[in-house]
């Protein structure tokens, strides 16, 4: 499962960049959307190799807004390394994701919204040692 889907991915790059990017074969002048999957794909392993330590179970579902964003952000880097494009003005864009993963590894930075699902409420596991005066002790026992 990608975080981010193929439609949201072709709904923000210009068609004339994704047929340049992944129209590589054929010159048909089509987008090959194997190769945007793939990816995105690769793009949300990559998420989720820095996620995995704080979060329970990955992919995450549903899909955290910001995780979106990362996830096309990183596919799309990847697209143009694929095509050999120089990457100095594109770097910039995957280092800020890479080290928001990082932050959000190292517990500095939270993945934002969670959609629809309240959030989880967990505790630090701490045990309860005051209550009511204890009825049964070893002194009320005495005799029997």
């Amino acid at each position: 499962m990608s975080y981010a889907t193929l439609a949201e991915f072709k709904a923000r790059i210009p068609r004339r960049d994704l047929v340049a990017l992944t129209d590589l074969d054929d010159g048909t002048d089509t987008i090959n959307d194997d190769r945007v999957q793939d990816a995105l794909d690769d793009a949300s392993a990559e998420i989720d190799s820095y996620i995995a330590k704080v979060v329970r179970k990955v992919p995450l579902s549903p899909v955290p807004r910001i995780l979106k964003t990362i996830c096309r952000d990183l596919a799309l880097h990847r697209l143009y390394v694929n095509i050999g494009h120089s990457m100095e003005a594109r770097k910039g864009l995957r280092d800020d994701a890479i080290e928001y993963l990082k932050s959000v590894r190292d517990g500095d930075a939270a993945l934002g919204d969670g959609g629809d699902v309240p959030p989880e409420i967990v505790t630090p596991g701490i045990a309860m040692t005051d209550g009511a005066e204890r009825e049964i002790t070893r002194d009320s026992l005495k005799g029997f």
